[in-house]
């Protein structure tokens, strides 16, 4: 596996990609989504070639295009002529008048481009680790979880799902969010089925830019929220969606965010499709 530098963004994940040109694209790390994107003003200062995208039929999807970065590397290791879809990444506010803050970067890669490989993000030593692709699945070194593709609402994108996670002892089915700085955000389907009505009544709120057009969550501080038997973090913060949000229907009941994985070195095996987590450097919070 080759090593290149975790960088923080934000707060968020990211790592460096070369291209073929000599130029360099900070590109944030976004589990969350299928198809790897980049900033159409990003993409227009590469001076690269752009496509329209295509929908059903003989359509067009004119907010979205599509490229291909030539000679793609992360580190030493080459990626290819890499797939990208281009779009504006300032999401627009909910509200007039709202300025919302641009992604910090040039775009994302997310959970596709390391398909059949292993993928390890060590936030304690600050180090994103690339297996080549792998021909047969990695056993798991201790105990893991699996991991599963399943789209947010019934005809929404696919995202990354893992067992293995658990709030208070209950386990959970969480999506996994690299771009959602919190730790844990619980679905209003999965409150009362984990007791959680009156934590999720909390008072306090804290604002996440980067999730949907920017949203207000409730934060509850008190839980405790681990990865099989082993506690990620003691008396942590726990979010939930308030009155005025319409989260949509999922099959999962939280989201993780890059606020728990950030305490271990979280390994995700795209051959095998199970996650692990050495948490040597976790800590109560």
């Amino acid at each position: 596996m080759i090593e290149i530098p975790l960088l923080n963004c934000s707060g968020l994940p990211c790592i460096d990609m070369s291209t073929a040109n000599g130029k360099t694209l900070r590109l944030l790390i976004d589990t969350a989504e299928s198809n790897s994107y980049l900033d159409t003003k990003a993409a227009q200062d590469l001076g690269l070639d752009l496509k329209p995208l295509k929908g059903t039929g003989d359509s067009t999807i004119t907010e979205v295009q599509q490229t291909v970065i030539t000679g793609a590397k992360l580190g030493d290791l080459p990626m290819g002529d890499f797939p990208f879809m281009v779009l504006d990444t300032t999401r627009t506010p909910d509200k007039p008048g709202t300025q919302l803050e641009r992604l910090p970067g040039d775009g994302a890669l997310t959970y596709s481009a390391f398909r059949t490989r292993l993928l390890q993000l060590d936030y304690p030593h600050q180090l994103v680790r690339i297996s080549d692709p792998q021909d047969t699945a990695s056993p798991c070194p201790h105990s893991c979880g699996d991991l599963a593709t399943t789209r947010i609402g019934k005809y929404g994108p696919l995202t990354v799902t893992a067992s293995g996670f658990a709030i208070d002892g209950q386990p959970v089915d969480a999506q996994i969010d690299t771009l959602f700085t919190g730790t844990m955000l619980v679905y209003p389907d999965a409150v009362e089925k984990l007791g959680l009505k009156k934590q999720s009544k909390a008072k306090r709120k804290e604002f996440f830019p980067y999730v949907e057009s920017g949203i207000k969550l409730a934060r509850f501080d008190g839980a405790s929220e681990s990865f099989r038997d082993t506690t990620l973090i003691g008396d942590a913060p726990l979010y939930f969606f308030t009155s005025n949000d319409r989260p949509p229907a999922v099959q999962f009941d939280v989201t993780v965010g890059s606020g728990l994985l950030s305490h271990a070195a979280v390994t995700f095996d795209f051959k095998g499709m199970h996650i692990w987590i050495d948490n040597s450097e976790a800590r109560s919070q």
